[in-house]
């Protein structure tokens, strides 16, 4: 058996900043893809807790994508 500590490959500090903003852009898109959905089609079970808590999420992403814009 080994007992040796298993010894991960890491990537370089800049490479996990790049692809931690990669897939945040990539979610962030998708959610404002979604958000603009739900608003236009507006189904049934769309509440307006819905609707306020999907707001309040656009706004802070619409405040990051400006901030790291800047």
């Amino acid at each position: 058996m080994n007992t040796q500590p298993s010894r991960k490959k890491t990537l370089p500090h800049a490479k996990k900043e790049e692809l931690l903003e990669s897939q945040f852009k990539t979610v962030a898109e998708s959610f404002l893809e979604l958000f603009e959905l739900l608003e236009e089609y507006a189904p049934a079970w769309y509440s307006e807790e819905h609707h306020n808590r999907a707001v309040a999420a656009r706004s802070v992403l619409l405040k990051a994508r400006s901030a790291s814009a800047g």
